[in-house]
């Protein structure tokens, strides 16, 4: 097994008070003033990601609305719409309206949304016909009530009960395509909670998981994030009530597991003696600004994954926010290879990069020049070195992270990598491949997306051939080591997934050929995928592919009446049968003892036919001259319709 990837990611933060760990939710009571009043029509926070295979980046929020004790009511109402598009598929909703209104009688907030619909990496997840969410808090904290609502939920395109009796549902369905052998899975859950003082109640949490194998790559119930639908919360208004602290934003919502990041957090009531926690952490070097409306803070180390930020102020209570620590990942290295003498500008690319505090090349620091803000790169200069040298980056707390492909060292008179044959080859592995060049015959090693493949035979000073192990769909860089130096050719070589033909339209066509047919499923390659059908191979160059791989077209051979089959063939190998069937032409039937005198536009005479006799069985064609053998009738040409009519022959 080439690679296990475990959960290390949650959802993020949609709109400062939506979000409760990984789950989109309203401001909880701890961080609602009494009287406060709520709403959402729904929010999304899908931003999982599984490298090379999963990488979700969509939060989106829609219908918030917001009360306090004698403030304007809120409201929102709009029609359906797409409230995020998402790999392989988006969240859409119907039309939504939410209220949040708040006197010195009562708060109370509500929720409507007529329908919703939420597909995920090519599957239907989760339908809803409709969905509301109602609360109610009277003053003194007494009476308060919490309604979740559901009309037609539908999981994976099976009907499913959620309510006060089943407040929680689970399902999962298998995966195609580049995600073949994985398991999405959705966990829904709603919430009525009526408890003195406050109210809470949301229709749908549906928290979205993605596990199972996908060629070499374990996959270990990775959260993708969540969904929700119709949420509304209250609180009950008091007398004379104080001031209550806020807190509406933190930024950035992502941070690195060592810890280090400093992180801005916006609202009200900030004093001098405000603390801020992570999880059960207590921040560093807090700083309140003069206004009272924001503070920074420096977060500490914790292990991944999502964490409550508490913002507490001794006089005015507490406010709760979301906060997710990510492990430092280096996703690509730019460029993969320079000189001995080092001085190579280095681009390393990932996330969670933003406390990097060095890079070492086999050991060897290199020199940090930047690093991003956001924790996505870190540029820095090689130092001198040789060979192929693992690079790793280093940040506090002992925190280390490799990046997946090596630094390969070039010296002059070293191994050179000048071509690769064939460039692309099934993710299963096993494909025999020719590596030219020059001065490879001390090569002893060769690794495709840094796994070995197996040298065959013994390298020459021009050539290696290897037979390449299984990878990850994508372009990898092919990496050459032995006693004389190592060479990279980056990108090198592409790992493609094996085509799969979900449907053929039309699926019949004329034993002479000559029909257009679309076969419908991919990844399906531009210029280099072959169609085979009655054992006739159609060329790369006469099959038509769409840009983005999923649809192609070609044009029937001829073949002998009856069923075959098409496979649709790339280099990541070829796909499952569809059944086709050529139908020989309808024979041309006249009626019995009726003449049939076909003549071409303008009634030219000299080119019309005729016949005599009775019924009509078949017919031969003969130089110009068309004969119809009708059972006994014999078809001539014009010169027999004068003597059929009465005339001489």
């Amino acid at each position: 097994m080439r690679s296990v990837l475990r959960s290390r990611t949650a959802a993020i933060g949609v709109t400062a008070g939506l979000v409760l760990g990984s789950s989109v939710l309203l401001a909880s009571p701890a961080s609602a003033a009494p009287g406060d009043a709520s709403a959402l029509g729904a929010g999304v926070a899908l931003t999982g990601t599984v490298p090379g295979l999963v990488a979700l980046d969509a939060t989106a929020a829609v219908g918030l609305v917001t009360a306090g004790t004698g403030g304007a009511p809120g409201a929102f109402d709009s029609q359906g719409s797409t409230l995020a598009t998402v790999q392989g598929g988006e969240v859409t909703v119907g039309a939504v309206s939410t209220r949040a209104s708040s006197t010195t009688t009562g708060s109370s907030a509500s929720s409507d949304v007529a329908g919703a619909a939420v597909s995920l990496l090519g599957v239907d997840v989760l339908t809803a016909d409709a969905v509301t969410a109602d609360v109610t808090c009277p003053v003194g904290g007494g009476g308060t009530t919490a309604d979740a609502g559901l009309v037609g939920l539908t999981l994976f395109g099976t009907a499913a009960t959620l309510d006060a009796t089943t407040p929680t549902v689970s399902a999962s369905a298998a995966l195609a395509g580049d995600l073949l052998g994985a398991t999405l899975t959705v966990d829904v859950s709603r919430v009525e909670q009526a408890r003195f003082g406050s109210a809470t109640a949301t229709s749908i949490v549906a928290a979205l998981t993605l596990g199972g194998t996908v060629g070499d790559t374990q996959i270990v119930d990775v959260p993708l994030g969540t969904v929700t639908l119709a949420s509304a919360a209250c609180e009950s208004p008091t007398a004379g009530a104080a001031a209550q602290i806020t807190a509406t934003g933190i930024t950035p919502v992502v941070g690195p597991t060592s810890g280090g990041q400093v992180v801005t957090i916006t609202g009200t009531g900030f004093t001098p003696d405000t603390t801020v926690t992570f999880g059960t952490l207590p921040a560093t070097a807090v700083t309140v600004a003069a206004d009272g409306a924001s503070l920074t803070a420096t977060t500490p180390a914790s292990p991944a994954g999502p964490v409550t930020v508490t913002v507490t102020e001794p006089t005015a209570g507490t406010a709760e926010l979301a906060y997710t620590y990510v492990a430092p990942a280096i996703t690509a290295i730019d460029p993969a290879q320079g000189p001995a003498v080092g001085g190579t500008t280095v681009t390393l690319t990932g996330t969670g990069l933003d406390t990097t505090t060095g890079v070492t090349f086999d050991g060897t620091p290199g020199t940090v020049v930047s690093v991003s803000p956001d924790g996505t790169q870190v540029v820095v200069t090689s130092p001198a070195g040789t060979g192929v040298a693992e690079v790793v980056l280093t940040a506090p707390a002992g925190v280390t992270t490799t990046a997946p492909s090596p630094f390969v060292y070039v010296s002059p008179g070293g191994p050179a990598v000048v071509s690769i044959s064939p460039t692309a080859g099934p993710t299963a592995g096993g494909q025999t491949v020719v590596v030219s060049g020059t001065g490879l015959a001390g090569v002893t090693d060769v690794t495709f997306g840094g796994v070995a493949a197996t040298i065959v035979g013994t390298p020459t000073d021009t050539r290696v051939t290897v037979v390449t192990p299984a990878g990850v769909a994508g372009p990898v860089d092919v990496v050459l080591d032995g006693a004389d130096g190592a060479a990279v050719l980056e990108d090198g070589y592409t790992y493609l997934a094996e085509p799969g033909a979900a449907s053929v339209d039309p699926g019949s066509g004329s034993t002479t050929g000559g029909d257009t047919v679309t076969v419908i499923g991919g990844p399906f390659v531009p210029g280099a995928t072959t169609v085979t059908i009655c054992g006739v191979t159609i060329p790369a160059t006469a099959v038509t592919v769409s840009a983005d791989g999923t649809r192609l077209t070609f044009v029937t051979p001829a073949c002998v009446a009856g069923a075959t089959t098409i496979v649709v063939t790339t280099a990541g190998g070829a796909s499952d049968a569809l059944p086709f069937t050529y139908v020989a032409p309808a024979a041309i039937v006249p009626a019995g003892g009726d003449r049939v005198v076909p003549r071409p536009v303008g009634g030219t005479r000299a080119s019309g036919l005729a016949y005599t006799g009775s019924d009509g069985t078949g017919g031969v064609l003969l130089g110009s001259a068309l004969m119809l053998t009708l059972g006994t009738a014999l078809l001539v040409g014009a010169r027999r319709r004068a003597a059929r009519d009465g005339g001489a022959e």
